[in-house]
């Protein structure tokens, strides 16, 4: 069945008049009536009857006009649909992020995305830098959010969102709470570790490296950064974590910094996409809403 055919009968009989649906769809009344005869002619079958000065449909006529007008209701449906996808208003946006981001700074902008975007389903997962580049390879997720100077990859670039801060802290009550010390006398006091391949433990045994200071006596080996903050809270040592985490804590008084004069430990938070590829429409309106300009892309 020819569709524009089709199209212009559906438009006959929504208006009556052949002189009106060919205004409609910008066809000179002859083309009209020539697309008319046409569908007859294909059809076998007559669909409109001359009445007067306008048009009556035949009992064939009506019934096609209920399908055409199912048809073209949902091809503007379709439509309208993958309209929708191409410019994100629906669809998908997962993201895979490590913990300081996920705990922090995502849930809010999630919410505010949602709020922007209700329709777009969106699913935050978390893991190692590692696993967040992998998953972002393979094409598990759209986009990934790395605490740190993650491992290199040709296929991946980034956009760096906020630089954070590595801080040590201490409980309220501990004599070196919001004092000033050197890095050497901080590193003598009981600490609180994280496990062996954490990003904050191999910053803190650079900085050690950097300024020919032994390493930590280590009180406490902890896995997990919440853990990690807990076992501070509770009241023993000193740990060496984002700042970020522990934002709350320092207002409230709960934790302290301990200053080390001299030392700062950025802690950036980058944002990661595949080279050369586009991202969909979703992950490109996330990014838009919390990425600062391209100037700051690295690879």
């Amino acid at each position: 069945m020819n569709l524009h055919a089709l199209r212009v009968f559906a438009e006959v009989a929504s208006t009556g008049s052949v002189t009106r649906a060919a205004g409609n769809l910008l066809l000179s009344q002859p083309a009209a009536t020539a697309q008319l005869r046409n569908l007859e002619q294909e059809l076998g079958i007559k669909l409109v009857a001359s009445k007067g000065r306008s048009i009556q449909l035949t009992p064939a006529g009506e019934r096609l006009a209920a399908r055409a007008r199912q048809l073209f209701s949902l091809e503007y449906e379709m439509e309208r649909e993958m309209n929708a996808l191409k410019i994100g208003l629906e669809g998908s946006l997962r993201i895979c992020s490590t913990d300081l981001p996920g705990r922090t700074v995502l849930p809010a902008w999630i919410v505010r995305f949602k709020q922007q975007y209700p329709k777009v389903h969106v699913q935050l997962t978390r893991g190692s830098s590692r696993i967040a580049m992998e998953r972002l390879l393979d094409h598990s997720v759209d986009i990934a959010l790395i605490c740190g100077e993650g491992p290199k990859d040709p296929g991946l670039e980034y956009v760096t969102l906020l630089e954070d801060e590595l801080i040590f802290i201490a409980h309220r009550d501990h004599p070196l709470a919001g004092a000033a010390t050197t890095l050497q006398e901080l590193m003598a006091t009981a600490f609180i570790l994280r496990e062996e391949g954490s990003y904050t433990r191999r910053k803190l045994f650079s900085l050690c490296d950097a300024y020919e200071v032994p390493k930590p006596r280590t009180g406490i080996c902890i896995e997990g950064m919440h853990e990690t903050i807990e076992a501070v809270k509770s009241g023993y040592g000193v740990s060496f974590v984002p700042s970020l985490a522990v934002a709350r804590e320092l207002k409230s008084g709960e934790l302290a910094e301990v200053r080390v004069p001299g030392v700062r430990v950025k802690d950036p938070i980058r944002l990661y996409t595949r080279i050369g590829e586009e991202p969909l429409a979703p992950a490109a309106n996330f990014m838009a809403m919390i990425a600062p300009p391209l100037s700051q892309v690295g690879s």
